[in-house]
């Protein structure tokens, strides 16, 4: 395998509908709005409609970075079309998602871990073999007694949480980095993260 073509693509998982901006379930792709805007990149929609994408070389990677434009559901048609047309073997795959199973503000990277019941992560599961890419997990924290999980993660963030949100999204674009030269220590600081103040 040339190392030349070797490269890293960035997934943020999400609903793009107006209706659900700012949404926890929103959080992955938030991300990666954000990694764009701070390296100076813009997005731009395929060919066929289903995804925007964005490329650079950071740092001497190759980084591509995707946004399904079709519901969080069916996030796995996108990443399939980008493959159609892209090498697989060659790309290192991070999937950027909200997880209801983390506490707020908490940040894990793994490889081949269950989808957790989230229904972005089992349409990708269907396109990608879960051991074969990492998940970068937002903690969004677990619904409150009383509300269901599906309406919580499509809900936004309370008003005493969005500061640490900012935080969040900016640590995990410094994570996202990290992992582009570093994938130990990326992991590392990704499971290390706290949020300094208790909500």
């Amino acid at each position: 395998m040339n190392p030349e073509n070797n490269k890293t693509l960035f997934v943020g998982l999400w609903n793009p509908q107006d209706k659900y901006s700012k949404t926890r379930h929103n959080i992955g792709a938030d991300i990666l709005i954000r990694f764009c805007k701070k390296n100076n990149l813009e997005f731009k929609l395929d060919k066929n409609n289903i995804y925007n994408f964005s490329s650079a070389e950071i740092d001497g990677c190759n980084v591509e970075i995707i946004l399904p434009m079709v519901s969080m559901n069916n996030s796995g048609d996108a990443i399939k079309s980008y493959f159609k047309y892209n090498n697989k073997e060659n790309t290192e795959v991070v999937v950027v998602h909200d997880d209801i199973d983390l506490a707020f503000g908490r940040l894990r990277i793994k490889k081949g871990s269950s989808d957790g019941g989230h229904n972005g992560i089992k349409s990708t599961n269907r396109v990608l073999n879960a051991e074969d890419y990492y998940k970068l997990k937002v903690g969004v924290g677990r619904p409150p007694q009383g509300i269901d999980p599906a309406d919580f993660v499509l809900s936004k963030f309370y008003n005493e949480e969005k500061e640490e949100v900012e935080f969040l999204i900016e640590d995990s674009v410094d994570i996202l980095n990290t992992f582009l030269k570093d994938k130990e220590l990326a992991i590392r600081n990704a499971s290390e993260r706290r949020i300094i103040d208790v909500i």
